[in-house]
């Protein structure tokens, strides 16, 4: 499938939009079923941008979508989708619904760090696409989505 943009499913929190001074979105494989706490190891061939703002982006608090620059082509074949949201300022954030899975499907800590915090739950997000997956997928967030 198609993977041209990610939705989350949003939980109360402070105000109806947020603005960041920097956004990246990374995506790739992961050949594990769970994810390590270095995030760069946990990706199988590499890591490939599919959305990067380095001046201010603002999401809507009632729809946070991110619409990628770069479509991200999935095979399940190739491995375990891997989800890796990045800004640098860590002073905002949006709030989203989140579920236990009872492995280490998420990741987060401080930007730039090589390492973060393994955690068993995932948001509750939408992948969208050409052959959409209306499911939550495994993912690697890395910073925190509450």
């Amino acid at each position: 499938m198609t993977i041209s943009s990610v939705t989350f499913d949003p939980s109360p929190g402070p105000g109806t939009e947020v603005t960041f001074d920097e956004f990246h979105v990374y995506m790739g494989y992961c050949d594990n079923d769970e994810l390590g706490a270095n995030y760069d190891a946990n990706y199988a061939n590499g890591k490939y941008k599919v959305y990067e703002r380095t001046s201010n982006v603002t999401f809507h608090a009632s729809d946070p979508t991110i619409y990628f620059d770069t479509p991200f082509f999935y095979i399940p074949a190739n491995g375990n989708l891997i989800l890796d949201i990045a800004w640098p300022d860590g002073e905002d954030e949006f709030y989203t619904y989140s579920s236990g899975t009872g492995s280490l499907t998420c990741v987060y800590g401080d930007y730039n760090s090589p390492n973060g915090d393994q955690f068993m739950e995932i948001s509750h997000m939408f992948i969208n696409g050409d052959m959409a997956l209306n499911q939550m997928t495994f993912a690697g967030i890395k910073a925190s989505f509450r």
